[in-house]
């Protein structure tokens, strides 16, 4: 130890008395807190100009992370050359290197005194970053101290293996520019070496392994993992073993075959502990967040508890999908991270992939045409042609045909029971928490069967058209489709003497455009009396279809449609709000009203209370009190204007479209909604591109969600982030600016300079 010391002070001492050092840390403590003012500053605005509330706590911990150590993460690789390039290429050009060989010091003693000066160094480097951290805790409400010092530990020991590269490379050359150059091009060929040979299962693994690039990223969002950090071990430990047996082999002569042996010896053993790093039921880890943001929220936790025994998930990759290209070998990773949150809690998950192709999602392509597109598609990608399984194969595989075709996975557990998870056309593509969760909780618990009645030209959850519900029903690439959060929707007709399924949990009458049989009503009213759950959609003008089952829950439709003359819309066209009743029925209601979100209902009915038998009636939401009528004369609001006639009974208030009913039916609280138009969740309305802020995809998650007693969609929400202030003033700021910017940079200056001074007089 003692030779390793002295070794490690000789070049420390080498270190300093050069000026590289301290410019290097002059330039990095400019640049990282040159970067972190700007972030404060705007935050100090943002809070002086009263802006949103939380907005400058975004900008301090951007992607999870404090938003210094994103400019650290990518500059950093830049610095470390500089440093290492003369450890051991000065020893070859100035002949020390003889000194060094002759002395009794091994070569191990000899390489690891000059990786532990880059250490102390790197640890220099990296504590000046702890002023920032610092400086933010004084001056951010309620700092994620945990957090940052995650951060701050994947930060160093990427330092350290930047640094044991370099070492390597110092060691193969007297010119320490191109021991520089050399250590760029390493860390490059690292970074991309994860991208190599995807195709090949087992060799993509170990590329992927090997790779650096994001290694950082789990530990600066929070998240400590044994395998990112044992890999920053292992892989410095690589290096420095090559650094060692460099120097054995220039100390010592054989032969290249025992070279060559024992660094692939070097490479095979750190590749196995690697492995073996990386084994499900090995790993460990912890997460640093104030809010365990990195980790399954409680809910899906429990969830995971349920799913006793083994559990498999099978993606089946349908190339010719428009998603096709994200299940690609090429894409193999991307996959594994979406489950590897749940992988944590339960290991024994095992991931498989099958690749092939056919008509996904309304294509039509003809057979010939098929196989045309897959051949172009091998030839353009590195996909094994022998692995992609033909229509033909697949069909005899498994039925996808309930999935169009397309890209899905298969959650099997090992009792056989079997669930589906899809990908989706929107910005996030994959399924997140909430829709995995889902998927899993209807293997240990009943999906909740939402059935929509038909044969009375009730909107459909089949047909696409503008008017229909298949929006968030049934579509299966919308995230937000009750299909994809864990219901079962489906369409019921009623036979003659017979009753409602008594595994209905939620019976949807949604616009009647023809009358029930008083069969059928016989069965919608046994349905209500012993407490089933509901909900009655009407529309003007055809209110007397859905009147009987009104009477029954003490409500009734108001003859007319409601209007609201606004410039650039029709006058039926609705803005309404939530009450602050309704709003308490649902947290994502209550989001809305902070919001100033509006609910859209393009021509409605007002809703009234005929009598009480025995429900809480609770408005859920309303329109304006001014400028809202019911209008009895208008009948073509296209072509028409309408005008308020006080005469004939029209009066301007605020009216109720929207209520909530509950009782106690034997033990158990029946729910019922009850909405005064059709159209506010059709298709065509949530589809329609508005300029202003609306909730009707928010009614649609809390209404259901109200009514199943709030078990699906899966609540994977976490608390609010608490960061969301900053103490300092401007006049406060402007000091810490000076400090940061200018006086930190000038002290480091002035400590060289003096060290230099005192050098040159001794």
């Amino acid at each position: 130890m003692r030779a390793i010391y002295k070794i490690a002070k000789s070049e420390l001492g080498t270190l300093f008395y050069s000026p590289i050092a301290w410019l290097i840390l002059v330039i990095f403590v400019f640049q990282v807190f040159g970067s972190f003012v700007n972030i404060l500053e705007y935050s100090v605005n943002a809070k002086t100009l009263d802006q949103v509330q939380g907005y400058q706590s975004y900008m301090l911990f951007v992607i999870g992370g404090f938003a210094p150590y994103t400019t650290i993460q990518t500059t950093l690789y830049l610095y470390i050359p500089l440093l290492t390039m003369g450890l051991m290429s000065r020893e070859y050009s100035s002949g020390s290197i003889k000194l060094l060989f002759s002395s009794p010091i091994s070569s191990f003693q000899i390489i690891f005194g000059k990786y532990l000066s880059m250490l102390i160094y790197g640890f220099i480097m990296m504590g000046s970053v702890l002023i920032l951290v610092i400086v933010a805790y004084f001056s951010i409400k309620d700092f994620d101290l945990s957090l940052v010092l995650s951060g701050w530990l994947g930060l160093y020991l990427l330092m350290a293996t930047y640094a044991a590269i370099g070492l390597f490379m110092s060691t193969l050359t007297s010119y320490q520019i191109v021991a520089a150059l050399g250590t760029l091009t390493l860390i490059s060929f690292l970074n991309f070496i994860g991208s190599l040979w995807q195709h090949i299962e087992g060799v993509r693994e170990i590329m992927y392994w090997f790779s650096i690039k994001g290694r950082a990223d789990e530990s600066i969002r929070g998240l400590i993992c044994s395998e990112d950090i044992l890999y920053f071990i292992l892989v410095s430990a690589m290096f420095i073993g090559f650094s060692v047996l460099k120097l054995q082999f220039a100390r010592q002569s054989c032969s290249m075959g025992v070279k060559v042996g024992k660094y692939v010896g070097l490479v095979v053993c750190i590749a196995f502990l690697g492995y073996v790093s990386t084994i499900p039921q090995l790993k460990c880890f912890y997460d640093a967040t104030a809010n365990k943001d990195r980790t399954l929220t409680p809910n899906s936790q429990e969830i995971l508890k349920q799913v006793d025994g083994g559990l498999s998930i099978t993606s089946y990759v349908n190339l010719l999908d428009q998603l096709g290209y994200l299940g690609m070998p090429t894409n193999w990773n991307n996959n594994r991270r979406i489950f590897e949150t749940f992988i944590r809690f339960k290991p024994e998950i095992k991931l498989k992939s099958y690749y092939y192709y056919d008509n996904a999602a309304g294509a039509n392509a003809s057979r010939e045409e098929m196989d045309k597109a897959i051949e172009r598609l091998v030839l353009t990608s590195d996909i094994n042609p022998k692995s992609i399984l033909t229509p033909e194969q697949m069909r005899e595989k498994i039925d996808l045909s309930t999935q169009e075709y397309r890209y899905v996975f298969l959650i099997e557990r090992e009792n056989g029971q079997k669930a589906f998870l899809r990908m989706f056309n929107d910005q996030g593509k994959y399924p997140s928490e909430a829709e995995i969760s889902a998927a899993l909780k209807t293997m240990v618990s009943k999906s909740p069967q939402v059935a929509f009645l038909g044969g009375h030209g009730e909107r459909s959850i089949h047909d696409k058209s503008g008017i229909n519900y298949t929006s968030f029903t049934t579509i299966l690439d919308s995230r937000g489709a009750l299909i994809n959060q864990g219901y079962t929707p489906y369409t019921l007709t009623l036979s003659a003497g017979g009753d409602i399924p008594a595994d209905v949990d939620v019976l949807v009458v949604a616009d009647l455009r023809k009358a029930l049989t008083d069969d059928e009503l016989i069965q919608v009213k046994r349905y209500i009396e012993r407490g089933g759950n509901l909900i009655v959609i009407g529309e003007p003008r055809r209110q007397e279809y859905t009147a009987p089952v009104l009477k029954q829950l003490g409500l009734a439709f108001v003859p007319g449609v409601l209007v609201q003359p606004r410039e650039g819309y029709t006058a039926d066209y609705l803005w309404t709000t939530f009450t602050p009743e309704g709003a308490k029925l649902e947290p994502i209601f209550t989001r809305m009203v902070e919001l100033n979100n509006v609910l859209t209902m393009p021509s409605a009915a007002a809703i009234c209370e005929t009598e009480n038998v025995g429900f809480e009636v609770i408005p859920v939401f309303t329109t304006d009190a001014t400028g809202c009528w019911n209008e009895l004369e208008t009948k073509n609001f296209s072509l028409e204007e309408p005008t308020l006639n006080e005469a004939i009974g029209e009066k301007e208030k605020a009216y109720t479209t929207g209520y909530a009913l509950r009782r106690d039916v034997k033990g158990k609280e029946q729910r019922i909604f009850v909405l005064g138009d059709a159209d506010c969740i059709s298709n065509a309305e949530l589809g329609a591109n508005r300029d202003f802020r609306r909730s009707n995809y928010a009614l649609i998650d809390g209404m259901f969600k109200w009514l199943v007693n709030d078990e699906y969609p899966i609540d994977v929400n976490r608390p609010a982030a608490k960061d969301n202030d900053v103490y300092l003033t401007p006049a406060g700021f402007a000091w810490v600016k000076i400090f940061l910017r200018w006086i930190c940079p000038a002290l480091i200056v002035v400590c060289g300079c003096l060290i230099w001074v005192m050098r040159r007089m001794k």
